[in-house]
């Protein structure tokens, strides 16, 4: 899903596309995601002279290398920058050596239920956000509730995943953006590696707000 629920709103680099996709659709239907504010790039910006790069994110100490390098092939750590205003988003990025696709662990800024109900909006009429193939699967054995959702943007004309889950304290979203010029059989997409990561980590995730 390259957007995030979630996906890195407005993150100067990371899911840039998903402004208007997945988890962000640009009605009251759309995800909060990370990539929220983003829709389409999947390389960070070089910093201008009147931007600053910031140091990694917490969330990567959570989201390793060792662990975005099971999902995105030789895995590079992506830039933060710091907005003109307000503060940098909470957001550890990952971007594949070819830029063809990031990998993202963000906070979700609304609830479990919010997110849930907006993906299942957005699977009704994918279309009012430029998707194809909008799918919504619960999860098991991760936390205490979650969900995985699948689409095709056809703009950006990218394969995504987010995986959304409640750890009793928060809410999480993993978000796997691809670029896929012709839309990929199932079979190419690693939506199972997805969750299998945010398995593996949401053990190690902070609590509290």
């Amino acid at each position: 899903m390259t957007v995030r629920r979630r996906l890195f709103r407005a993150a100067a680099g990371s899911l840039t596309v998903l402004a208007c996709g997945l988890l962000a659709a640009c009605d009251s239907t759309a995800h909060s995601t990370p990539s929220a504010a983003a829709t389409a790039a999947t390389t960070a910006p070089s910093p201008t002279p009147s931007m600053k790069t910031l140091p990694p994110s917490q969330l990567c100490t959570v989201l390793t290398k060792g662990v975005a390098e099971r999902i995105v092939t030789d895995a590079r750590l992506a830039a933060r920058v710091s907005p003109n205003k307000g503060t940098a988003p909470d957001v550890c990025d990952y971007t594949s050596a070819d830029g063809r696709s990031t990998l993202s662990l963000t906070p979700a800024s609304r609830s479990y239920a919010a997110e849930l109900s907006a993906a299942h909006n957005l699977s009704a009429n994918p279309s009012s956000a430029g998707m194809r193939d909008v799918r919504v699967d619960t999860v098991s054995g991760l936390g205490r509730q979650a969900f995985r959702e699948t689409a095709y943007q056809t703009q950006a004309k990218q394969q995504l995943t987010f995986v959304v889950w409640n750890t009793g304290t928060r809410n999480w979203v993993l978000t796997l953006a691809t670029d896929a010029p012709s839309e990929p059989t199932p079979t190419t997409v690693p939506h199972d590696t997805v969750v299998q990561a945010a398995r593996s980590i949401t053990g190690k995730l902070p609590t509290g707000q």
